[in-house]
């Protein structure tokens, strides 16, 4: 704990900021920062310092950023740590750990941690799992029959075809099993 009397010399002017989940604006601008001085930090000078991909700036301000900008700055240290010089930084180079809490807030049968990723990514996932889905309950409920399943979804059995090819589905699986 603070001691009493220290806190009150500190507060001499109050500083409300919000948390970083609320300031979307300023995450591309703390992570180039928090890159640029801790790769000068960490890497022999003269490296290229790596880039944000515009996906991973998308997927940085998708984050809950709990532990506001201090957390952002780990993430971004341990980027500069791992990182090759002058390559581009990935979403899927940034270390996400366990979000309990925004799991519990989830739907029930959305895909687990969707709602943590970038929105492009996490729609990309979702239309997947949709698809997947969709394709076994279609085909149990068709008894296996292709052509039934194409009438029920509304589809040519070229279109549903190219869907359970696509999702790793055998084309005369009877019951909807997949590989």
């Amino acid at each position: 704990l603070l001691r009493e009397d220290l806190f009150y010399r500190l507060r001499v002017v109050p500083i409300k900021l919000p948390p970083l989940r609320k300031r979307l604006e300023d995450i591309p601008l703390l992570a180039d920062f928090f890159l640029k001085r801790s790769w000068e930090r960490h890497r022999a000078s003269g490296a290229p310092a790596p880039v944000f991909e515009a996906e991973t700036i998308a997927f940085l301000q998708s984050r809950p950023w709990r532990g506001n900008v201090r957390e952002l700055q780990n993430v971004i240290e341990h980027l500069a740590v791992i990182a090759d010089a002058g390559r581009s930084i990935t979403p899927d180079d940034i270390p996400v750990y366990d979000d309990r809490a925004a799991e519990e807030t989830m739907e029930p049968g959305l895909p687990t941690g969707i709602m943590n990723e970038a929105f492009h990514i996490a729609k990309d996932n979702l239309i997947t799992h949709f698809e997947r889905e969709y394709l076994l309950r279609l085909t149990t409920r068709a008894g296996g029959n292709m052509s039934k399943a194409a009438r029920l979804a509304g589809i040519d059995r070229t279109t549903l075809y190219r869907l359970m090819e696509k999702h790793g589905f055998k084309r005369d699986a009877l019951s909807g099993t997949h590989e």
